[in-house]
């Protein structure tokens, strides 16, 4: 037979399976309320993705495949138009052995099969950058490291097989928590990643302790998916740190996500009692960057002097203010940014002692907005949406003192989507819901809000209602909201076994 006769009998025989595919898949793919599709329709895809993959020169079942793959989108878009939950999102984490054949499309597969139509892909994976070796310019290693493999890309994959399933694909990258692995392993030029200016982007406090010191235990990760014991944060004011951030997102925007947000828009929890910070020593803000310009803060030598005395004791005492008229008599008193003269001559210590306190809490705020505004810019030069990730109590004051995570969501602007974590424990509703309200009234005009929930489908977990009575729930209370997510792929009960196949498996 003639080459050009094969080529028209493939292609009509292709079209006639995707014809008839169509039709077939369309009679069984029945989705839920929340848009997940029936048990039958899932085996259906499963058993022709199993065949495609299997020999890939079968055209015949390679366009079968695709055809379900395309009528499951098609269906997945009509009922998120009609729902009230126009985005249902999930955050997922890939591994090395994702790049095996046909693996990606079994995840992809997954995720649409319960009803999700948004996903986010965790960039720093296992504190490793999911970009290829070969072109890997970054502070980090990549995730897949093995020498045949160094030109896999597998966070393009990963967006590609998304959107060819109708996913709103998003970077997931964590902003003030590099990761103890840092800043390992050789550049591409064979130079030590490693340098003095990285080591001085760690955050510290004044005992001298950095955040590599300190193990965050947050009591949530029982699977594992975020570690909390590999963390290392670092000073926002720091410009290395700035930097390196900045490189990795312009790298991660080459591959065209649909969007990024930033994880980890805060410093560490300190342990135990530590996690409520009154005493400046205990802020994260002894990094020399954030000293310099905390220092800097000051507006006459009086006032320069006292934030030193402030920054090394973790108070003032008249002493000290009389020791300050004393070096600098030509000033009335101490000042610096924000602050306005007493009006009151001599004011008690308490005061001062006070507005030193103020002082150095808005500084360690503004260090977490200043830095995001710096990493973000790449994304809005790139005109995609930037959001971010944060707990609505991580900002919050306790008795004389604050959380230390010092997280000044706040602050944010409604340039970004807000994305609360709203993981309360009550064993119903109200205390989740309680956050979204919370977040929902200090927002500014404007603000999409897409909160992120834990939990399982259909049955209560962990003292937390089921996912679909938590959606129920704030949908009722915050119609407004339309956009929701799961956090996480892997710790839903029908996927833990799949997941932990796919992390501990070998290329």
């Amino acid at each position: 037979m003639p080459a050009s006769l094969v080529r028209v009998f493939t292609i009509t025989l292709v079209s006639l399976v995707t014809n008839l595919s169509l039709g077939l898949a369309q009679s069984v793919a029945q989705v839920s309320e929340y848009c997940q599709f029936d048990n039958e329709a899932i085996a259906n895809k499963d058993k022709l993705r199993s065949t495609a993959f299997q020999d890939p020169t079968n055209l015949a079942a390679v366009a079968e495949y695709q055809a379900i793959v395309k009528q499951h989108t098609q269906a997945l878009q009509i009922c998120r138009q009609k729902s009230w939950l126009k985005t249902q999102g999930v955050w997922l984490r890939l591994y090395p052995c994702d790049l095996q054949s046909g693996k990606l499309d079994e995840v992809m597969d997954r995720i649409v099969n319960r009803g999700y139509n948004q996903v986010f892909i965790e960039v720093f994976s296992e504190g490793k950058i999911l970009l290829p070796r070969s072109e890997n310019i970054t502070a980090w290693e990549s995730l897949v490291d093995a020498d045949r493999y160094q030109n896999a890309d597998l966070l393009k994959l990963a967006i590609n097989k998304g959107r060819e399933r109708g996913l709103n694909v998003r970077a997931w990258i964590f902003t003030m928590n590099f990761s103890t692995a840092y800043a390992r392993g050789v550049d591409l030029n064979g130079l030590p990643k490693l340098t003095v200016a990285r080591q001085n982007a760690i955050a510290r406090n004044a005992n001298g302790d950095t955040t590599m010191s300190i193990v965050e235990n947050l009591g949530k990760n029982p699977e594992g998916e975020v570690p909390t014991t590999n963390q290392l944060f670092i000073d926002p004011y720091n410009y290395q740190a700035q930097n390196d951030l900045y490189l990795a997102v312009h790298e991660v925007l080459k591959r065209h996500p649909d969007g990024v947000v930033f994880d980890y828009v805060r410093y560490k929890r300190g342990a135990g009692a530590a996690s409520v910070v009154s005493n400046v020593r205990y802020l994260w803000i002894y990094g020399s960057a954030s000293l310099q310009a905390l220092r800097d803060r000051a507006e006459n030598f009086q006032g320069r002097e006292l934030i030193n005395r402030f920054l090394k004791q973790g108070y003032v005492t008249p002493t000290d203010l009389q020791a300050l008229k004393k070096l600098y008599p030509q000033e009335s008193e101490p000042l610096w940014q924000g602050r306005q003269p007493s009006t009151q001559p001599n004011p008690a210590i308490a005061y001062w002692q006070s507005e030193l306190w103020r002082l150095a809490v808005g500084h360690a705020f503004i260090g977490v907005t200043y830095y995001l505004g710096i990493v973000s810019k790449p994304v809005f030069r790139a005109g995609i949406p930037a959001s971010i990730a944060f707990f609505s109590d991580g900002n919050q004051p306790v008795g004389e003192g604050f959380d230390s995570r010092m997280q000044p969501w706040h602050l944010f602007t409604n340039d970004y989507e807000w994305q609360p974590m709203v993981y309360a424990v009550c064993g119903k509703p109200d205390c989740i819901v309680n956050q979204v309200l919370k977040v929902a009234q200090y927002a500014p005009n404007g603000t999409k809000i897409a909160p992120i929930l834990v939990g399982q489908w259909n049955v209560p977990s962990a003292n937390r209602p089921s996912l679909e009575a938590q959606m129920q729930a704030i949908h009722t209370a915050v119609p407004a909201i339309n956009s929701l997510s799961h956090f996480a792929f892997g710790w839903q009960l029908q996927e833990a076994t799949f997941s932990r196949s796919r992390q501990f498996c070998k290329l």
